[in-house]
């Protein structure tokens, strides 16, 4: 019997994707998004004559969908008009106020022929009853003109028998469907006990956060001006850790202790623009808790960077002074070029090392 699993669509990084290779496993992918159109003249006209608001800024809706859908407009009445994930290609659906699903179309191409041509749209496709909209043929015919209707409408496609459920939170869902977020699915085997994932999770990013904060303390004090180690506290860790991207961000978990990071890494496929060296990408940063080090776990964290980094240079910059950083990595292949930077920041002045790892070198 093929299984069945529900991933919630808002707990996946939008750069990061997924495949399932086992055919077995069918991907119910659950949540509801909000898409925004440009505020323009244009919006107020659809309101006018077709009864729908589409949004210029993202309002607040209290949905949730099984499966995944994306809100696109409001009836005006405390409904919305939602589509699959992909707007263009597939069916439109009426949600009303009491969450009761409606289809409308096969494809939103035929909503807005229909809603543009027909002022009587509403009264023979929503449920319930629908005041007139205004007749306005001239408007009408201008709307038309600016939306380059009408629109080709896709090939039919095959019908679905089952409709979109909608829930007025996650919490509700789950009750009826066992909902996952995509880090407990991708992290179901618990051994080794040492793994590297992308930083997807809250956690994730608090642990990316503190491991950052606590390593700078392990590891600076007399290698680094007091006034610049002060200034690395554990509120700008968690600033960066928002910011960062799970394609370039690794937290590297000890799953036998609640899955706690221990360490992380940053890579930049593209290396940044001081780097001395042609077409390379960059290790940004790589640390280990100093309680975990000497297990190995570093050299697990870098090899994990260096196979999604393809280009022929893999560079790095290393704090002068930090004698056992640069042992670690001159292990791991990397030899100084030469080129160094100087961050001098309130009088005080510290210096980087470049360090480059060829490829050639790496595979030997």
């Amino acid at each position: 019997m093929a299984e069945t699993i529900y991933i919630d669509k808002n707990t996946m990084p939008g750069a990061f994707g997924i495949t399932f290779f086992r055919q077995e496993i069918t991907v119910v992918f659950t949540g509801l998004e909000v898409h925004t159109e440009k505020d323009d003249p244009i919006l107020a006209e659809i309101s006018r004559l077709c009864g729908l608001d589409f949004f210029s800024q993202e309002p607040e809706v209290p949905l949730y969908s099984v499966p995944y859908l994306e809100v696109f407009a409001s009836d005006g009445r405390g409904g919305w008009l939602a589509g699959t994930e992909d707007l263009k290609d597939g069916p439109v659906y009426h949600i009303a106020q009491d969450r009761n699903v409606t289809p409308v179309t096969e494809h939103l191409s035929a909503l807005f022929n229909m809603m543009v041509s027909d002022p009587d749209w509403r009264q023979k496709h929503l449920p319930g009853d629908w005041p007139p909209l205004p007749e306005d043929r001239t408007g009408r015919q201008k709307l038309a003109e600016a939306l380059h209707l009408p629109c080709p409408v896709p090939e039919e496609t095959e019908k679905t028998s089952t409709l979109p459920r909608v829930f007025s939170s996650r919490e509700e869902a789950a009750k009826e469907f066992p909902i996952q977020d995509i880090w407990t699915v991708l992290r179901q085997k618990k051994t080794p006990r040492f793994q590297v994932h992308p930083m997807m999770s809250p956690t994730d990013r608090e642990g990316r956060a503190f491991v950052h904060y606590r390593s700078w303390q392990e590891t600076y004090p007399g290698l680094m001006p007091e006034s610049i180690l002060a200034g690395h506290t554990l509120k700008r860790c968690r600033k960066i850790a928002e910011k960062g991207n799970p394609d370039t961000n690794f937290v590297l978990l000890d799953r036998e202790n609640g899955d706690r990071v221990v360490g992380f890494a940053t890579i930049s496929y593209r290396a940044r623009d001081f780097v001395s060296v042609p077409e390379a990408g960059e290790v940004i940063a790589l640390y280990v808790l100093k309680e975990y080090q000497g297990f190995g776990l570093g050299k697990l964290l870098m090899e994990h960077c260096l196979a999604r980094l393809p280009r022929p240079r893999t560079a790095l910059f290393v704090l002068k002074g930090n004698e056992k950083a640069i042992e670690f990595y001159e292990h791991m292949g990397f030899r100084f070029t030469g080129h160094s930077l100087v961050d001098e920041r309130n009088s005080a002045k510290m210096t980087e090392l470049e360090m480059v790892l060829e490829r050639e070198t790496a595979n030997e």
